[in-house]
This record gives C-alpha cells, structure tokens and sequence, in this order.
C-alpha cells in the first residue's frame, strides 16, 4: 500500500553510458571512452537539474568514473546518488561468466563507493539484460534495490531496432527477451533466491504499459509522446523518469564518433536536445518533488510517505 503523499513523489535518474558502451551496443568493436559523458553531458544535467532544484540518480560505469573522480565528488555534493551501472558493461551482460559478473556487480559497487564516500544502493544492468540469477547476484551484494527490469513489449522491439541500426547482430541477450511482460510494472519487493530486493522498472503508462523515458521523444511522433506523458502522469503513485548521458550531448557540437549518429536524437543540434531535456525536466517538477531512485525505495525521515515496497510480490518471474 502506499499513501497519499506518494502521489507527488517523482523519480528521476540518468544511465551515464559512454559513447565506446553505446557503440558496442551497435555491434561496434568496443574502444576507449573518450570522456566525453564525463566531461559534458554530466556537468550540463547537473547545470540544468540545479536550476530546476531536482535531484536525479546516476548511474556510473565504474571503470569509467574512475578516471572523472572529480565529477563524481560533484554529483555526490550536489544531493544526487550514485548508482551502479556496472563496472565495464559489457554485452551481452547476462551471459558473462560467473567471475566477471561478481566482479561487474559487487566490484563495482565497492569501487564506486569508494569514491562516491557514501553507501551505492541501486544498480542498473547494461541494456536492461537481467534475469532471476542475476537479481540474486545482485541482491547478495548489498544493494537496496535493482532498476533494470522493462516491462513492456516495447523492449523485444527496442532490441531489433537497434540489432538493425549496427554493423552487425547487435545482441544485448540471446534469451527471450518477451519474459519482461510478466514483470510488475509497479516499484516492488522481489525474491531473488534467500534474498529479498526493491525493483524499480521502467516507468511505464497504465494498462498498455508503454515506456515513459527520454529515449521515447525521439523516437515517437511528438503527439505519441505526449499521450503517453499524460497517460504516464495519470497513474496512480509516483512516476520516474530516465535520460541518458547522451540526451545531454550533439554529434557536432561535441565532435563525437560519427558512428553513434544512428543513436536516437543524435540528428538534432545541441541546442535543441538541451531543450528538449529542460521541458522534460520542468514537467516532472510540476508533478512533485523530484528526488533519486533510493528515496522512492525507502524514504529518509521526515519526507512523509512510506516506502513503496512493503507488499510482497512472490517468486521471481523469469
């Protein structure tokens, strides 16, 4: 159950994924972040989330923030969290061995605490690829909850879309990926083996459960978007929202690698992507109060509500 003030609760976060992690992804030989993420997208979300005065989640590469230990320091002084989006993402990610993944998701976990100084509560698998032994592996490294589950059937449709857009069989996962549908689109406990863990999904509309993320304006028809906008707003409790580094960055104006413009929105001009983020932005305030992942997951005391995640879910679908 939750209470009524969760209704002005809103969600925000941001995916810092490279430009090298977005090209491997289009089958692209994977090479060396060029810092780009780092060095401009970051500094201009926070730029545009302070003048909002909204609070966001990021979620850091660890093997990449490592060599931005200032940017990091900044996310943290500004009240933002820093969650884990693994320590190299690499893909397919579920289907890596079971030494690279703890060091993918424990090791990054502790390498980002280390220099974030603070506890790292929430992960977020590479491409949405996870699955119930994954969950556990999460859950058995200590983090408070997991957000990378997309329970739409938008996200098989994703996959081929973005399979066609590479150079070769772009391959996030081999398995099914229609196994999403069964997920519960609401924040919610789960069992992952003798462990328990919050899941925090895509945030999607009521009943059709199409996918409320930046990544969607640029892709739909501007009327599609705003449909699934007010639908999105119109749930019942909080709504949250996801950007990537990305939709803070232009081909040109950041001299990025020619390859990433088949990425959604990388035909539009910097100017343009920065409004674009900023009307996103101005529309969650409106709703509520706009805070990281952790605090719709377990809010900090003396912010009203309760947790979201009290009622229990049952077993793991796969």
């Amino acid at each position: 159950m939750t209470g009524a003030g969760d209704r002005t609760r809103v969600g925000l976060s941001v995916d810092v994924d490279s430009v090298a992690s977005h090209l491997e992804g289009y089958g692209h030989r994977r090479g060396e972040d060029d810092g780009s993420a780092y060095r401009e997208a970051v500094p201009r979300a926070l730029e545009m989330f302070g003048r909002s005065g909204v609070r966001a989640t990021f979620f850091l590469i660890a093997r990449e923030a490592r060599r931005h230990p200032e940017t990091v320091a900044r996310i943290v002084a500004e009240g933002h969290e820093v969650g884990s989006h693994s320590m190299t993402h690499r893909l397919p990610f579920r289907e890596l061995d079971d030494e690279t993944l703890q060091v993918e998701v424990a090791g990054s976990r502790a390498a980002l605490e280390a220099l974030a100084g603070e506890e790292v509560r929430g992960f977020r698998a590479p491409s949405w690829d996870v699955d119930p032994a994954l969950l556990a592996r999460v859950a058995a490294a200590g983090y408070r909850y997991d957000a990378s589950t997309y329970p739409s059937i938008l996200l098989p449709l994703l996959r081929a879309s973005i399979a066609r857009r590479g150079s070769r069989e772009a391959a996030p996962s081999r398995r099914s990926t229609w196994g999403a549908l069964r997920g519960s689109p609401r924040i919610h406990l789960r069992r992952a083996e003798a462990q328990r863990i919050t899941e925090v999904p895509m945030c999607t509309t009521p009943v059709l459960r199409l996918p409320y993320y930046h990544t969607l304006r640029f892709v739909a028809p501007d009327p599609v978007f705003r449909l699934v906008r007010l639908l999105a707003h119109a749930r019942r409790g909080p709504v949250w929202y996801q950007f990537h580094a990305v939709d803070f960055q232009a081909l040109r104006a950041d001299r990025l690698d020619p390859r990433i413009a088949c990425h959604p929105g990388m035909g539009l001009g910097l100017e343009r992507k920065l409004e674009l983020a900023a009307e996103a932005v101005v529309t969650l305030a409106r709703r509520g109060r706009v805070a990281p992942l952790r605090e719709l997951v377990d809010p900090a005391p003396g912010q009203g509500g309760q947790s979201l995640a009290p009622a229990w879910e049952g077993a793991l679908h796969g």
